[in-house]
Order: C-alpha cells, then sequence, then structure tokens
C-alpha cells in the first residue's frame, strides 16, 4: 500500500516548512529511517527521515517552496504499485480564482472590501482566509490582508506570505492610510527597480534555503522594529583574571574551556530580571515581559547564522553556562539541534571578536525587544589616577526595540552589565 510522505510538523507552533532538497530521486528505492528530503524552518535545516520502504514517487516538492504542514509532497510505493488516484495534481482553477479577485480593479474602491473577502475566502464563513498568526502579524504590520496572495490550501494566507510582502517593503516606500498610526505601513508598492553594476558577473547564487529565510526575518525586524543602537567599553582586566583563575577547573570538570562568551552570557542572564523591558516581546498591541531569560547565541555554522538557546540562564552557574553552551555550538556545526533548541529566546548575544571586528551593530531577532553585540578585547590605552595604562578593553553595542526600549531604559542596562563584568567575581 502506498505511504504519502507528507510536510512534517517538527514544533507546535510550525504552520509551513520551506522544502531545501530530496536526498533520493523519484523512481529511486528508499529505506525506512534513511534521510529522504531536507526541510528549512526559521533558521534550522532538518533532515526528514523516510516513513517507509519502497519506490520514491508522485514527487511534487520543489527546492524553496513553503509548504503547510501535513500536505503530501510523494508517495512512497511497493514493487509493481501505481499511484493512487488522490495523488494526481490538483486542479488549478481555484488559484486562477483567487488572483483574479485579489488582482480586481474594484479591490480599491469604497464598498468593495466585504465582496473582495467574500471572494476570496469562499461563502462558508465570508472572511479572509488566514492563520492566526499570520492575522496578528498583518495587524502589526498594518498590512491589509486582501491585498494579499495565500499559498496555502484555497488561498489560506500563512506567516510565509506576510513576511514575502514585509521583504517586499523593506527595499521601498510605504503607503499611509489617512489616520493609521504614523510609520505603520498599510499598503506595500512595488521595489523599485535599480540598474545593475556593469561589472563582469563571477558567478550568480541563488538567494535560497537558510539564507532566504534569514534574509525574510531580519528585512521583517528592520522593517517593523525602529532600531535604537547603543556602545560602551568594558574594561575586561577582571574578567580575564577570573577566567585564567577557573580555565582549568572547569575544563576539568566540563571538558570545555571557559570562553568570554559563557562570561557574557552569565552577566547577561544575571542583569537582564532588573531590566524586564530588554527581556520582553511585543505581541499586538501589548508588551509581555519574561520571567525566564533565555539567552540566544549566534553561532556561525560557515555559511549562516543559527541561534542556539540557553534556557532559563538566569537559574544557571558559570559551569552551567559552559557545558550547556559547548553542547549546544558543537550540535549547532553539525547541524544536529533540534527546532525546540532553536526557539524561544528572549534576548540574543551576537559575538564577532574572533573574527577581529572590534565594533559593530546586530539586527534585533524578533521576536526579541533587543540583542547585544560584542567585539573583539583590544589593549587600550586609558586614564588610571593620572596614568596613562593599557587595559584590555571590549565594546558592547545594545540594539533595542524604540517601541518597547527607551535610550535611558537600554543605557541602564549596559551599565549595569559594565559593573558586573567589571567586577565578575560577582557571578560565582
Amino acid at each position: 500500500m502506498a505511504t504519502a510522505v507528507i510536510m512534517p510538523k517538527v514544533d507546535m507552533v510550525m504552520e509551513t516548512g520551506t522544502f531545501i532538497e530530496w536526498m533520493k530521486q523519484e523512481g529511486d528505492q528508499v529505506e525506512k529511517g534513511a534521510p529522504l528530503f531536507v526541510i528549512m524552518t526559521d533558521k534550522a535545516s532538518i533532515e526528514i527521515e523516510s516513513p517507509a520502504s519502497g519506490i520514491l514517487a508522485g514527487v511534487t516538492a520543489k527546492p524553496d517552496d513553503v509548504i503547510p504542514v501535513t500536505e503530501v509532497i510523494a508517495h512512497i510505493l511497493e514493487p509493481g504499485e501505481e499511484l493512487p488516484a488522490s495523488a494526481a495534481p490538483a486542479a488549478a482553477p481555484p488559484a486562477v480564482e483567487l488572483e483574479e479577485a485579489v488582482s480586481a480593479p474594484e479591490l480599491g474602491r469604497p464598498g468593495q472590501d466585504d465582496q473582495t473577502e467574500a471572494a476570496i475566502s469562499g461563502p462558508d464563513d465570508g472572511r479572509v482566509r488566514a492563520t492566526p498568526v499570520a492575522r496578528r502579524l498583518a495587524s502589526e504590520l498594518g498590512i491589509d490582508l486582501t491585498r494579499v496572495q495565500g499559498r496555502g490550501p484555497r488561498g489560506r494566507i500563512h506567516k510565509a506570505d506576510l513576511l514575502a510582502v514585509a521583504e517586499e517593503g523593506a527595499r521601498a516606500p510605504a503607503a499611509v492610510k489617512a489616520g493609521a498610526p504614523f510609520g505603520v505601513p498599510t499598503a506595500v508598492p512595488a521595489a523599485v527597480v535599480v540598474p545593475l553594476p556593469s561589472a563582469r558577473q563571477k558567478k550568480v547564487v541563488p538567494l535560497a534555503g537558510a539564507r532566504k529565510i534569514i534574509a525574510g526575518r531580519m528585512a521583517y525586524s528592520a522593517f517593523t522594529s525602529p532600531h535604537i543602537n547603543l556602545t560602551l567599553s568594558v574594561d575586561m582586566s577582571e574578567a580575564a583574571r577570573l577566567r585564567s583563575r577557573l580555565l582549568a577547573s572547569i575544563e576539568q570538570r566540563t571538558g570545555l574551556r571557559l570562553s568570554f562568551t559563557a562570561i557574557l552570557v552569565r552577566a547577561v542572564a544575571s542583569t537582564l530580571p532588573r531590566h524586564p523591558y530588554l527581556n520582553a516581546s511585543l505581541v499586538g498591541d501589548q508588551i509581555v515581559l519574561w520571567e525566564d531569560v533565555n539567552v540566544g547565541v549566534a553561532t556561525s555554522t560557515g555559511d549562516y547564522l543559527i541561534v542556539p538557546v540557553i534556557r532559563e540562564a538566569q537559574t544557571k552557574d558559570l559551569e552551567q553556562v559552559v557545558a550547556d553552551l559547548g553542547d549546544l555550538v558543537a550540535r549547532a556545526r553539525a547541524r544536529r539541534l533540534t527546532p525546540s533548541e532553536m526557539a524561544g529566546s528572549t534576548f540574543t548575544i551576537s559575538n564577532l571578536g574572533m573574527f577581529g571586528i572590534e565594533s559593530f551593530t546586530a539586527i534585533i531577532n524578533p521576536p526579541e525587544s533587543a540583542i547585544l553585540a560584542v567585539g573583539k578585547i583590544v589593549d587600550t590605552p586609558v586614564g588610571v589616577e593620572g596614568q596613562i595604562d593599557l587595559r584590555p578593553t571590549m565594546h558592547l553595542t545594545l540594539s533595542a526595540d524604540h517601541r518597547i526600549v527607551d535610550g535611558a531604559a537600554g543605557a541602564r542596562f549596559l551599565a549595569d552589565l559594565k559593573t558586573i563584568l567589571e567586577n565578575p567575581y560577582l557571578l560565582i
């Protein structure tokens, strides 16, 4: 009997997945439990195992397709078995009707909104078909759902459709409806076309897979969150001494070296509870202040960044942070993290000091309210009691969502963090 291959639901909030590639070709023999295809959810690439043994047939998914969960993308057949009748391609007319409804000239005319919604959603509920997440996101972005073409079943609008609209809007000025809050777009015009450089091309690389998803998330963050950036310098002399004193004992107990990133995670986790708006998310018209401090640590895999999460970091001592961070980073670089280990962060640290970067600003990882960019520790001449002394100095740049965090609140957080890093024995 034919076995359906579906887009899996790998976490509780997942509604769609981006298909990356097949690891087998149509007509190939596959074995149950062997890697069959790769999907991307958020920033995680995941290998999906075959649900049965047999012949791969009826493949419909293509690279970069955004597919709703549980949708059938192929079948696995027994030798000599034919594809079931239900595997035939879906009829095209509904998609044509949807496109016509969305692009009709009467769309923008007064009194036509109800008719448009009915045309898109069908006669059963009289509403635009959209997931709850998509509706909330559309409200936050000020995007009219009747002007969005959904790619889900029966034209249902998903979060990915809204992110695509937001990405287009980040490249072009947005129109603002009369009476709408300042800065909230209500319609997104087509992107401005600019001429390419008159230079020889070396290679054309598709914006696809993980890079495409990251691009969409970053465009969404930059488009929706007004960033405020604050920078200060920290004397890391005492932190360096603490690291030297604890290096051998922590390595003996954990098998891992104590890094400055681990010290930063511990310092941030101990500081954030006193600054709740830096550990928060804007959900609709409500600010959610999180009890737990779940620290995401941006980690390079070579091709792109992923963000594994140290959960409830405020409850963990330095040794526990070292152990958790070492395990997560190792598995992140081996691409063995589960989606849940890369979800649910409330604050992110991005450290580029190991690449020689002394200072930079980072884009907030939505739906968080802030991100900390960490630079290289550099010996810097400073005045100490009337004398010039060389001190190991590190630049920290806080990027915060100005809708939630004012400059003074961000400055107080950085000042407290500086105090802890310059007096790190408070951490042990």
